[in-house]
């Protein structure tokens, strides 16, 4: 494999996944089990947990960090690409 790409696609009713066409046939592929929106945003913990890094966050801009405010799809976009970084075991 020269290159990774990262696609999303939901398990049909039948269990097959729809994939770009483009896709080679024979082209090994990975399965990653996530989370559905639903249990993301239902499980209280991880709300509480997101709300207290958001509160630290903005704690830190008022004790003397840059005043900006970030939009949630920017703070989306920072995560992403920290998920991405390797991490050191």
């Amino acid at each position: 494999m020269k290159s990774s790409t990262t696609l999303y696609a939901t398990v049909e009713a039948d269990h097959t996944i729809k994939v770009p066409a483009d896709l080679p046939v024979g082209e090994r592929v990975m399965i990653v089990r996530m989370p559905s929106a639903a249990d993301l945003t239902g499980d209280a913990a991880r709300r509480a947990r997101f709300a207290a890094t958001r509160a630290a966050i903005a704690q830190a801009i008022a004790d003397g960090f840059p005043r900006t405010t970030s939009t949630d799809e920017e703070i989306v976009a920072l995560v992403k690409r920290a998920r991405r970084v390797p991490r050191n075991p």
